[in-house]
């Protein structure tokens, strides 16, 4: 018997509650027969999803979407337009009475081969995919059983190329990938089954885990606010507003980051788009000895350059408090900046396997911070 929307809904619980592989809202899955695609709607957890959780999309005209002309230029405009007239068509291949968003990877959802399809984040696989040495490596571990594809914008763009990869595998010979590897992304993994998609991440997360040279140790800790706690309240909520909230965590893994600007460059930067839209474009960086008087000035510059306040903000060895203010427009949005933190610091130690962490370019990082559904993930899953 072939897979239906039952094991859809079984093989995202299943993933979906594990912090091994699901973390915040990160990954999406999907179910097609041959008309209908069946794909997770923005706003809803893996771990808890049901059948109501999963746009209905109508295939065929998913597929008129690559007939379409779309600006194919890259300053901001063409960039803009081409996101919003792709939005646009997406949304009008929903199924008649579909009011769900669906997932920014549904054109790619529909293109692959397999009737389930599981997407993830999964922090170790990330290690490799941030890594220095991840496609090289890559190669050497898997093979051609593994697709590679360069980092790229999100959605339609990132559609585009695993299409023409796939195209480019099968004139030369090869099946469909066991693994599709997005740099400073995740992995795509498809099956005919909720058992066969079950196995292939088994064996990606123990083939990886046999490669470390490094692991995370531990994660930072919530310490008392350091210095003047009411001063740096205040400019808490002169950066989030009335219901920002602010905690304060430090030692662990944190503390490799801390010395000076050139330590902290792995988490002042970014590694994907899970991080930009839960802990913001990169930490913000202090080296002086008052933190509120001192953030509060450097925050201007940061929402100069990004336009949005700091979730992170990092004080330095020689401040004497050393670890990371962390801070959000309420306390689900505050407990995302903290988790996804956690994370870098995690995808950045098994990076270490694999030549050490590279983050992304600035206008990827750009892109993502503007991109109107980025924007609208972050709003779902922080309340």
């Amino acid at each position: 018997m072939g897979a239906n929307l039952n094991d859809l809904v079984t093989v995202s619980r299943y993933f979906g509650s594990d912090p091994k592989w699901v973390v915040a809202g990160g990954g999406n899955t999907s179910f097609k027969d041959d008309d209908v695609l069946y794909v997770k709607a923005s706003g809803f957890p893996l771990a808890t999803i049901d059948e109501g959780g999963f746009a209905r999309m109508d295939r065929g005209k998913l597929a008129v979407i690559w007939d379409t002309e779309y600006p194919s230029g890259k300053d901001a405009a063409a960039v803009a337009e081409r996101e919003k007239m792709v939005l646009a068509d997406m949304m009008a291949a929903r199924m008649p009475g579909e009011e769900r968003r669906p997932s920014v990877e549904t054109l790619l959802h529909n293109l692959l081969p397999w009737p389930l399809v599981v997407h993830l984040h999964p922090t170790l696989v990330n290690g490799l995919t941030c890594g220095v040495r991840g496609p090289e490596i890559a190669v050497e571990i898997f093979g051609d059983t593994q697709e590679w594809i360069p980092v790229c914008n999100p959605g339609y763009v990132l559609a585009k190329h695993i299409r023409s990869a796939l195209v480019h595998r099968s004139a030369r010979g090869l099946d469909s990938p066991d693994y599709i590897l997005l740099a400073n992304h995740g992995v795509f993994v498809g099956g005919r089954d909720a058992e066969e998609i079950q196995g292939k991440y088994r064996r990606l997360h123990e083939t990886l885990k046999n490669r470390l040279v490094y692991r995370p140790g531990t994660m930072p800790v919530t310490a008392p606010l350091p210095g003047d706690a009411e001063a740096l309240k205040r400019v808490a909520s002169g950066l989030f507003g009335d219901s920002a909230k602010l905690e304060f965590i430090t030692g662990g893994e944190l503390d490799r980051y801390l010395a000076d600007d050139e330590a902290a460059a792995p988490l002042t930067g970014s590694l994907t788009p899970d991080h930009i839209v839960y802990s913001g474009p990169g930490a913000l960086f202090l080296g002086a000895k008052n933190p509120a008087e001192d953030w509060s000035s450097a925050a201007e510059a940061y929402i100069g350059k990004w336009g949005k306040p700091p979730n992170i903000t990092l004080l330095n060895n020689g401040s004497g408090i050393p670890g990371a203010l962390a801070a959000a427009a309420g306390r689900k949005a505050l407990g995302n900046a903290v988790l996804l933190l956690k994370n870098t610091l995690e995808v950045c130690a098994f990076s270490e396997s694999f030549g050490g962490p590279l983050g992304m370019e600035e206008p990827l990082v750009r892109f993502i911070v503007n991109w109107e559904v980025e924007n609208y993930r972050s709003r779902m899953t922080s309340g």
